[in-house]
C-alpha cells in the first residue's frame, strides 16, 4: 500500500533522509522540510556548493583506492 520508501538526496547526491515516506505525513506543512540532520545543515549552509562537490570528489578517489587495495589483500589470502 502507498510508497514502500522514499529517499531524498541533495544536488551533490548525497542522502538526506532515507525515512522521508514517514516524514512527509509528519510534517505535512513542510515545515522541517528537507529533513536535514541539523549539523548537516549547517554545513550545507556555510560550505560553497564547489567545495562540497571537491570533498565528494577526493572522498570518493580515497574510498575507491582503499577498496581496491582491500580487494588485493583478499584475492592474496585467498589465493595463498
Amino acid at each position: 500500500k502507498g510508497i514502500p520508501s522514499l529517499i531524498l538526496l541533495d544536488e551533490v547526491g548525497n542522502v538526506i533522509t532515507t525515512d522521508a515516506r514517514n516524514k512527509i505525513p509528519q510534517d505535512k506543512a513542510g515545515i522541517g522540510f528537507p529533513w536535514r540532520n541539523p549539523l548537516v545543515q549547517f554545513y550545507t549552509t556555510i560550505v560553497p556548493k564547489t567545495v562540497r562537490l571537491m570533498i565528494k570528489s577526493q572522498i570518493d578517489t580515497v574510498k575507491e583506492k582503499a577498496l581496491t587495495k582491500i580487494n588485493t589483500v583478499m584475492r592474496k589470502k585467498a589465493a595463498a
